[in-house]
């Protein structure tokens, strides 16, 4: 993969090759993207082969349960740089994107794993500069450097270079953040907004947020939009047409059984589900292209709406975006709808906040 270093939105081509073929030495800067599973790494070195370019040099994934904590990772991360490339220079820039609350921009206490991420740890132990991104917020920096075979434009919309973007991950939560346009650049600004009340729009979703409320008590965003918000549009279908009650207990699924059996046509109800939840996020879509008048598009990224492409590609997400019936269905008409379809995109959000901070 390819990208631009200086802020602005473009689409480049995937590249990749070793350090021994370049002609001239550039400065290193390194990307990580750590799960609870897996810790991957990137070397890139900027200019290697001529102004403006970033070249891929070395690339790896760890288990994280091979290592005590982050910074053992990286250590051995670094010792298989410097077997790879045998011109390795100590990165002059660093980014992490980290599933947890982060600290002005320098420590994490992960959610799901044993390991605390700081950006003092890391000049101490490696004398490298680091950023620590929340996992989202580095999704944001993504769509800046995201490749465009790795997208699937849902609504083209009237594109405007340095207008607001937005983008919206339904996985395993609901990540939401939203970009302006500033000197240097865009900055991503990270947003809680899935956790506020889910708007309900018509009766079956009113049923639907009356479901979950009884259940929770409230009726928030993340229960109807991501993977355990499709087992509780499941749960509520069964239901809603009138199941008894045990039998409906044996009947449900899991987000991952759902989605196949809505994907292969096998469970109508399983259909149903996947296609409640895609309306409601095309909703959640255009209410913030409204919010934010994000010409500079609305990109929908996280693990399931590309794994139920099949799906979307009946219009339900698009038409619920585009709310012909609303009073600013021209507005929303004008903002670009783009689905990122790659599981990097946090990855090359963090080369791409690095690769800025080298100035």
């Amino acid at each position: 993969m390819s990208f631009q270093p200086s802020g602005g939105f473009g689409f480049g081509s995937r590249r990749s090759s070793h350090c021994g073929r370049c002609r001239a030495v550039g400065d290193y800067f390194v990307a990580g993207d750590i799960g609870g599973t897996n810790a991957r790494f990137e070397l890139w070195r900027q200019g290697a082969e001529r102004a403006g370019t970033m070249e891929l040099v070395v690339k790896k994934k760890y288990p994280t349960a091979d290592h005590a904590t982050f910074v053992d990772a990286l250590v051995q991360f670094e010792s298989d740089c410097k077997a790879t490339a045998s011109e390795f220079a100590a990165p002059r820039s660093s980014a992490f994107a980290v599933a947890g609350v982060v600290v002005d921009h320098k420590l994490c206490d992960m959610t799901n794993l044993h390991w605390k991420v700081d950006a003092d740890e890391v000049a101490d132990r490696l004398q490298w500069p680091s950023t620590v991104l929340n996992d989202f917020e580095a999704v944001g920096y993504g769509v800046l450097a995201v490749s465009q075979e790795d997208t699937h434009v849902l609504h083209d919309g009237a594109f405007s270079a340095t207008a607001p973007k937005v983008v919206l991950g339904p996985g395993t939560g609901f990540g939401q953040a939203q970009l302006f346009w500033g000197e240097g650049g865009y900055t991503v600004m990270p947003s809680e907004g899935a956790h506020g009340d889910f708007g309900a729009r018509g009766a079956k979703q009113r049923r639907l947020s009356a479901f979950v409320e009884s259940r929770e008590g409230y009726c928030e965003l993340e229960h109807v939009c991501c993977g355990p918000g499709l087992e509780n549009i499941h749960d509520f279908l069964l239901r809603d047409g009138g199941l008894p009650e045990v039998e409906a207990q044996a009947r449900r699924r899991t987000a991952p059984e759902i989605s196949e059996a809505a994907i292969n046509g096998s469970d109508d109800l399983c259909v149903e589900a996947a296609e409640l939840l895609l309306t409601i996020l095309g909703q959640e879509a255009g209410n913030w292209g409204l919010r934010s008048l994000a010409r500079g598009g609305v990109y929908i990224a996280g693990g399931i709406t590309p794994k139920l492409l099949p799906i979307l590609e009946n219009g339900c997400l698009k038409r619920a975006f585009l709310h012909e019936d609303s009073r600013f269905s021209k507005v929303i008409d004008s903002i670009p709808l783009t689905l990122i379809t790659t599981d990097d995109i946090g990855l090359a959000g963090a080369a791409f906040y690095a690769s800025r901070e080298l100035g």
